[in-house]
């Protein structure tokens, strides 16, 4: 638990209950030093929240448990956030954050995650440019540093991630940088299926633009395996794709087709945007019709 958040949280606990503030700190710390803890200068005997509470009357653990869950509330929200405008749906994701200047209680991890959002948000609703949006994102984070580091954070990695997908720069580096520490157990993901699921996307992504073929395909088998052993099913329909384009590239004909066909088949699963969306990049892409397709592969195969 971070102390000097708890300090300020309580801060705003004495605000709402219009407290004054002389009446708050009297016989337990100076104002000058108050300033001092709330803004990390020094560190915050526990003995002083412990009498502010008091002053607040609330009881100690209560809250700290409050504290806690209004801590989750605001990590809830950055993430639904994010999800958000990375589905680019602008309108919804500004009524989200409507009225929210800043959030308190968010951890270092949990602040790039926002910070990325906000780029993003002006970026997809047209309010800078490409160029700017990939200067923004490096300056707010320490890019430098970041890919200095032998070990990478989700937040770190999902940075990155964004980064590459623009940056034409920085693409090569960045790429070689998350494969090599993928390959060596350096990317702390926590577990968390859905942003495995999201490196892999990046990789494959990426080695698809660079035209290396042959390592995209071996790293697409290596994603597939990994969703269906985790019952992961995120973004599983670009690996089978991007695995095809692989293999239409390279001229294997049999095994574009069985790529293909096993993407067609998870394409049945989703609403029919999507579905019709994937359906036209598919003609787009190979001059396919995807119905046509796999009604000639039923007649062949029964």
């Amino acid at each position: 638990m971070d102390i000097v958040k708890l300090l300020n949280y309580m801060e705003n606990l004495r605000y709402d209950r219009k407290m004054n503030q002389e009446f708050y700190l009297h016989d337990v710390i100076s104002q000058r030093q108050y300033y001092r803890y709330r803004s990390g200068e020094s560190e915050v005997p526990f003995e002083v929240i412990i009498k502010l509470a008091n002053k607040l009357q609330i009881p100690l653990l209560k809250l700290i448990s409050n504290y806690q869950t209004y801590a989750a509330k605001e990590i809830d929200l950055v993430r639904e956030y994010l999800n958000l405008v990375m589905s680019k749906k602008l309108d919804q994701a500004s009524k989200l954050i409507k009225g929210k200047k800043s959030f308190m209680l968010l951890d270092e991890e949990i602040e790039v995650f926002y910070q990325i959002a906000l780029v993003l948000h002006k970026y997809y609703g047209h309010q800078i440019n490409t160029e700017n949006m990939i200067l923004l994102l490096k300056t707010k984070s320490n890019f430098t540093e970041i890919m200095n580091k032998s070990v990478l954070h989700d937040s770190e990695i999902y940075l990155l991630g964004v980064i590459m997908e623009y940056s034409d720069e920085d693409r090569t580096k960045i790429l070689e940088k998350i494969i090599n520490l993928r390959k060596n157990d350096k990317l702390l993901l926590g577990g968390n299926a859905l942003f495995n699921s999201q490196v892999f996307f990046w990789i494959i992504k990426n080695l698809g633009i660079m035209n290396r073929f042959n390592e995209l395909i071996e790293i697409a088998n290596e994603a597939i395996k990994y969703s269906k052993h985790n019952y992961s099913y995120y973004s599983i329909e670009y690996f089978y794709y991007f695995k095809a384009l692989a293999h239409y590239e390279l001229k294997n004909h049999e095994e574009f087709e069985l790529a293909l066909t096993q993407t067609i088949c998870f394409l049945s699963h989703y609403d029919d945007f999507k579905r019709n969306h994937f359906i036209n990049t598919i003609k787009k892409d190979t001059n396919i019709d995807c119905k046509e397709f796999i009604i000639d592969k039923i007649k062949k195969e029964f």
